[in-house]
Parts: structure tokens; C-alpha cells; sequence
């Protein structure tokens, strides 16, 4: 059994870009080998920029799992609004923020992207956001988290699903 391990979430802020940046380069190649996946190349990309470039403007907001004691970042869940044509992979309609998550490997499986999750939803909420949504392939492990969060399968684009939440 994976030992527990002590965390604390706060709001994000335009300090956290580089995590946040991070984070999503982690999220994004989640199946290359874990030393390869943050190919700062990939942010040349618009399809992966576009989730963090010009970060902390109306319709972000991110939540970031701080390891204690030590303070140090371990996970960040973010959305922002990105209506057509700079919409994402997870777009459902121009009022639903899409969703990016990620957890660093070491610690995983305990928790952290479950409360990154509900905490994410409740800063929609206090927001007046209505849901949230997200992709993600079908065969990534996240699925079941998702799930459990109250993430629904609302659409299909070929290997990945699209999911919303109510916030």
C-alpha cells in the first residue's frame, strides 16, 4: 500500500506558470518513458500552448498540491476558457473552462488529483461557471479518476473521450 502522504492546496497564481507548465508537458506525453516527458519543444506547438500561454487571464484558475512540510509543489489541476477557434481537445461550449491535470509520478495514487479535482470545481463554482470539461484517451489510467469525480462521457474523437463535470 502507497503511504499516506501529508498535502495542502492553494489557489494558483501567475507565479505558478512554470508549474504549471510543467505539469502539462507531464500531462500531455503521459505514455513516453517518465524521463522524456517534458519536451520543452512540445510548447512551439499551439495544440499545447494554448493551455497555459498568456496565463492568468479571465477564465483561469488553477489549484496546486503543495507537499508538507516542505512546500514543494507535487500536483496542479487548471482551467481556463478557450471558445472557438483556440478551442481545446476538451471543448464543449463557449461558458465550460476545459480542464488540465497533472500529479508528479512519486505521488500518485494518494489522493491528490481526487481533492485537486473537487477543489478545481469549487473555485468553477464561486466563479459562476456551471460545469467543467476535459479530454482524455481512452486508455489513460486518469479515466477512472474522472469518474470518480463525477466526470461524464459527453463525447468521442477517435482514441479520447471528451467529459464534463457539473461544478
Amino acid at each position: 500500500m502507497t503511504p499516506p502522504l501529508v498535502f495542502s492546496l492553494r489557489r494558483g497564481t501567475e507565479a505558478d506558470l512554470p508549474f504549471l507548465t510543467r505539469m502539462l508537458l507531464e500531462a500531455a506525453f503521459w505514455r513516453m518513458p517518465e524521463s522524456d516527458r517534458r519536451p520543452p519543444e512540445a510548447l512551439n506547438e499551439p495544440h499545447i500552448r494554448r493551455y497555459v500561454a498568456g496565463w492568468d487571464r479571465a477564465g483561469d484558475a488553477a489549484v496546486i498540491a503543495e507537499a508538507a512540510p516542505t512546500g514543494s509543489s507535487i500536483g496542479a489541476a487548471w482551467y481556463r476558457l478557450m471558445p472557438p477557434p483556440e478551442q481545446g481537445y476538451g471543448y464543449v461550449d463557449d461558458a465550460t473552462p476545459e480542464v488540465s491535470i497533472a500529479v508528479e509520478a512519486g505521488a500518485r495514487g494518494r489522493g491528490i488529483g481526487t481533492a485537486l479535482l473537487d477543489a478545481l470545481a469549487e473555485v468553477a463554482r464561486s466563479q459562476g461557471f456551471a460545469a467543467l470539461s476535459l479530454s482524455v484517451e481512452k486508455d489513460n489510467p486518469a479515466c477512472r479518476l474522472y469518474a470518480r469525480c463525477g466526470y461524464t462521457i459527453v463525447g468521442e474523437n477517435g482514441n479520447a473521450w471528451t467529459m464534463r463535470r457539473l461544478a
